[in-house]
């Protein structure tokens, strides 16, 4: 199957730059940024020149700014064989919690399922909720799974799973409560612990938006004592943690640390045997480098409903380093509010990768490419319409909404740096991208107006081949990295052409 397409740009208010890739901009390096008051509740109403930016001890000058509150967002009204990605169909963030018993004693793995199933029991929404166990093994056991392609999404309109929590729960215990074995090498429990959170975060990358993941573990060690590495000497897994850390960072998913281990507890991973130090220095760590709570001491009840609370509502800040800056190395970050009272969640750190221009954009479609939901970071309306002169094809159109991306002030005009692509599905599950396209807008003050009233169109005309189910639209800010991606279904058949 080849997918072919005819471009055809209605951009009125907004003209194409050039047919190729545009001269190469400078990066962005973007953050998600939670900020709380001293009760935990989000604060509103911050502005961009409440926040600091220190990458590697350097200010940075903030150049992307955005509230963003999930909550507050409303489906469309749509016309009629019009879709949007923000219908209540689609998933526009998850939160998971890691039931991790592979890094628990036989007890504390009893209690903390028993508080689990009682926590999840009592909360008044799951929207979005999932659960997995990480068991003994080393595998993951979903409870309550991510949903796949076919499967509805656990949101609003569902009914709450963690009403059946105890049972559910009861039942996974069953299968999987065992007495670990004594004499499991530490090392290889840290490398279990740490390819496991690496397939979760594959698993979750197919989740568009934000994910956060309450891990309910006694941790694993940052560094292995003489007596138990071969050598004799200590092992340090600073690096391993980082690079998990990085590809957890690349799904999106920030970590919320829950700590539990009776006191006392011989089996401890950072002390009593020397086994490993400082388990609470790993999940502190792994919390700040992606961004989520380096408290591990909360209770499970808590930790949940924060990480929920905070996956909803937050801020983008984004800002432009030299090129010298990607060196390959690690850099350190810091994010600071100037407003009494308030404290920043954001990730303490993040890896400089030099990437080619263009590098982003590729990347972030073919991630949505392959996800079974729409991306909604950038609201899509788009409809498909069987072209009634020409057998076998159909008019695309699409409504990017402006609000969604950022389109700053340059001298006389505003502009807004998009990318797009459009992906058709086959029945038999294979797909096939077009070209991505450059779309640089240049406004006026009134086509800027415009553009926001009624969002930036673009419109393909598109060849429907056999077995080709379903076209997706996908619109990646440069300005923002933000993405967001429309489905829309091939109609049955296309009317033959008139005579």
């Amino acid at each position: 199957m080849r997918l072919h397409i005819a471009i055809g740009l209605l951009l009125a208010l907004a003209p194409l730059a050039g047919d190729g890739e545009s001269p190469p901009r400078e990066r962005l390096v973007d953050l998600d940024v939670v900020a709380v008051d001293a009760h935990g509740q989000p604060v509103s109403g911050l502005t961009l020149e409440d926040f600091r930016v220190t990458d590697a001890g350097r200010p940075q000058k903030i150049a992307f700014f955005r509230h963003f509150d999930a909550r507050l967002r409303q489906p469309p009204a749509l016309a009629p064989n019009e879709v949007s990605n923000r219908s209540r169909s689609n998933i526009p963030h998850a939160t998971v919690i890691l039931l991790d018993m592979l890094n628990e004693r036989f007890e504390t793995r009893a209690f903390a399922a028993d508080q689990l199933a009682h926590n999840l029991q009592s909360l008044e929404t799951a929207d979005y909720l999932y659960l997995y166990l990480l068991t003994l093994n080393g595998r993951l056991y979903a409870v309550r799974g991510l949903p796949g392609a076919a499967d509805p999404p656990s949101g609003p309109q569902a009914a709450p799973w963690t009403r059946q929590a105890k049972s559910l729960m009861d039942a996974a215990m069953r299968r999987f409560m065992q007495v670990r074995p004594v004499d499991i090498d530490v090392a290889v429990r840290v490398q279990l612990t740490y390819t496991a959170l690496e397939e979760l975060s594959v698993e979750l990358s197919k989740v568009p938006g934000r994910k956060n993941l309450v891990w309910i573990t006694d941790g694993v060690p940052i560094s292995l004592g003489p007596r138990r590495s071969d050598t004799g000497d200590f092992v340090d897994f600073t690096q391993p943690l980082r690079q998990l850390s990085e590809h957890l960072g690349l799904s999106g998913v920030a970590v919320y640390p829950v700590r539990q281990v009776m006191m006392g507890s011989p089996d401890a991973m950072g002390a009593g045997r020397g086994d490993g130090i400082g388990s609470e220095e790993t999940l502190d760590e792994v919390a700040g480098l992606t961004g989520g709570r380096p408290d591990a001491g909360k209770d499970i009840g808590q930790a949940i409903r924060q990480a929920m609370n905070d996956v909803r509502t937050g801020y983008q800040i984004g800002y432009y380093p030299p090129v010298q800056h990607w060196d390959g190395k690690f850099h350190k970050l810091r994010v600071s509010c100037s407003r009494k009272g308030v404290r920043i969640q954001a990730k303490s750190g993040y890896y400089a990768h030099p990437e080619p221009p263009g590098a982003e954009a590729r990347r972030a479609i073919d991630a949505v490419a392959s996800t079974p939901f729409d991306a909604a970071e950038i609201g899509l309306r788009a409809k498909l319409s069987p072209d009634p002169h020409s057998a076998g094809t159909a008019h695309l159109a699409v409504r990017i909404d402006a609000n969604d991306v950022v389109i700053a002030r340059e001298e006389h005009q505003y502009t807004a740096h998009l990318r797009l692509a459009v992906i058709g599905y086959q029945s038999d599950g294979r797909k096939e991208a077009s070209a991505i396209i450059p779309l640089d807008l240049h406004y006026s003050d009134q086509q800027r107006s415009q553009a926001l009233q009624q969002g930036v169109p673009f419109a393909n005309d598109l060849k429907i081949e056999e077995n080709l189910k379903a076209f997706r639209c996908v619109v990646f800010d440069s300005g923002s990295n933000a993405v967001g991606s429309v489905t829309i279904p091939v109609p049955a058949a296309a009317p033959s052409p008139k005579p």
